[in-house]
């Protein structure tokens, strides 16, 4: 192991035990903090407001962000529904839990967060999209699911509802801004054309600005309900006394986003309110994972991280956001609706990205492909009008390796992977993807992937490629 390396993991093995020894802030009869995680269906980071969005309305969000600290560099395992959410409950990469293929349901053998919370005294709660089977379900004491409209009045309900003689940690799941989307979608005051910021890889059109404006809708009804949450907090006077977290489970659902490995697709908004420990209006450029999730939960209960947990502690960057838990981040890109085998890093400068399957274009989940958007897309490809960024989810086959430099390109549109003048960084990141997948037992065959179970123009379900296993 080079020396490099070794001091790396020296000290990130430091920074863990400083995060258990760093005390807790105290309270009432010095009660352990409650734990409130509100999760999103394909929000994207750049459609919040505290990110820099010049027109979306997200004021309770945005509130957090000013009252606690924002993550600019805080990454995603996947950029895919089950698989992300099964990563962060479990603290384990997809590919490690066995269930890193959309749909799969978590095997009974996976720990979930919940399970040494419960044994420390805690009331668990799932309220919302669960997504991880029946196998794991007794791990959690309350589990309630609903349609979006009510997902509000659904997370107020169970606050209520819950022991008051026991700290609590929810799961606040949310549908939006998952598609499809309709005038019930819709919030007061709809947004408009003119709300819009189109990324360069969507063509800009009518056409495209209202898919992407019912999509900010769904946003602004996720931060809605956050805002109902927050007031009961506050009417129960527990909120001085609550760690709360808001981020999404993969990227906004259009072309070249969820299911990727880009900023786009895995880049997600990580927001933390934690009175007493973070200095409100903080802003953290230190590079994170979600698979950090499930051991800081533990550390603010005051627990010991499982030994199954593949990330780390990130007590040390709540109190410090300068401070450095880790040097890359790892994502994967697995079945979704379609076949697919990629794996991503990013630095806190770089995004490298290797495909196993280049025959295979780079085509968006099947939500996606039935959009209107992606309609549109077809036709102007048809008509020649799609520039090169625009035509890039059709082409096959693909380069197998990528390499982006994101603080001069941040939407990945440059491929740096074959410029003599980034070798060295090549290397770096392929040694980097060789131990973590070795360490992390990521084995597959690339000729033995499970196949597309839709058409990769239409979207409709092929029955006999259909995926083996669904779980809601």
């Amino acid at each position: 192991m080079a020396l490099s390396r070794i001091l790396i993991v020296f000290t990130l093995a430091a920074l863990t035990l400083l995060s258990f020894a760093t005390p807790r802030p105290c309270c009432a009869a010095d009660a352990p903090p409650n734990v409130i995680i509100f999760i999103g269906d394909d929000v994207g980071v750049d459609e919040i407001g505290a990110y820099g969005h010049p027109h979306i309305r997200t004021p309770n969000i945005d509130r957090l962000a000013s009252q606690g600290v924002r993550f600019d560099r805080a990454f995603l395992t996947c950029s895919s529904c089950s698989p992300s959410r099964c990563s962060t409950l479990t603290g384990r990469y997809p590919h490690s839990t066995h269930a890193g293929e959309l749909h799969l349901p978590l095997p009974k053998d996976q720990v979930l967060l919940t399970t040494p919370l419960r044994e420390a005294g805690y009331w668990t709660m799932a309220i919302g999209k669960w997504h991880l089977g029946n196998e794991v379900k007794d791990q959690v004491d309350d589990i309630r699911d609903v349609r979006p409209e009510g997902m509000g009045d659904l997370w107020v309900k169970a606050l209520r509802e819950r022991p008051k003689d026991k700290p609590f940690f929810m799961w606040a799941a949310h549908h939006d801004s998952h598609r499809p989307y309709g005038p019930k979608d819709a919030v007061t005051p709809p947004h408009t054309h003119a709300d819009i910021v189109v990324p360069p890889y969507l063509p800009d059109t009518p056409v495209v600005r209202e898919d992407l404006r019912m999509y900010y809708d769904e946003i602004s009804r996720f931060d809605e309900h956050i805002g109902m949450a927050l007031a009961e907090l506050e009417r129960q006077g527990v909120a001085d006394n609550t760690f709360i977290l808001v981020m999404s489970d993969n990227g906004r659902p259009f072309p070249r986003c969820k299911t990727t490995v880009y900023d786009s697709g895995v880049r997600t908004p990580f927001i933390v309110k934690w009175p007493g420990v973070i200095k409100p209006g903080t802003v953290s450029t230190s590079l994170i994972s979600t698979v950090d999730i499930a051991p800081t939960v533990l550390a603010i209960a005051g627990l010991k991280p499982l030994e199954s947990f593949q990330g780390v502690s990130l007590m040390p960057v709540l109190h410090d956001p300068t401070a450095t838990v880790r040097q890359y981040a790892h994502s994967e890109h697995n079945w979704h609706d379609y076949a697919a085998l990629e794996r991503g890093i990013r630095s806190a400068r770089f995004t490298y990205i290797h495909n196993w399957r280049t025959d295979l274009p780079g085509t968006p989940p099947a939500d996606a492909v039935t959009s209107t958007t992606f309609r549109e897309m077809l036709k102007l490809k048809e008509a020649g009008k799609l520039t090169p960024e625009q035509m890039s989810i059709f082409v096959a086959p693909r380069v197998e390796e990528e390499l982006y430099d994101t603080a001069a390109d941040p939407h990945a549109l440059k491929n740096l992977a074959a410029d003599p003048a980034y070798a060295d960084v090549m290397k770096a990141m392929r040694d980097e993807m060789r131990i973590w997948r070795e360490g992390t037992d990521d084995d597959f065959d690339p000729q033995k992937i499970t196949p597309d179970g839709f058409d990769r123009t239409t979207g409709k379900r092929m029955i006999k490629a259909a995926h083996p296993s669904f779980v809601k």
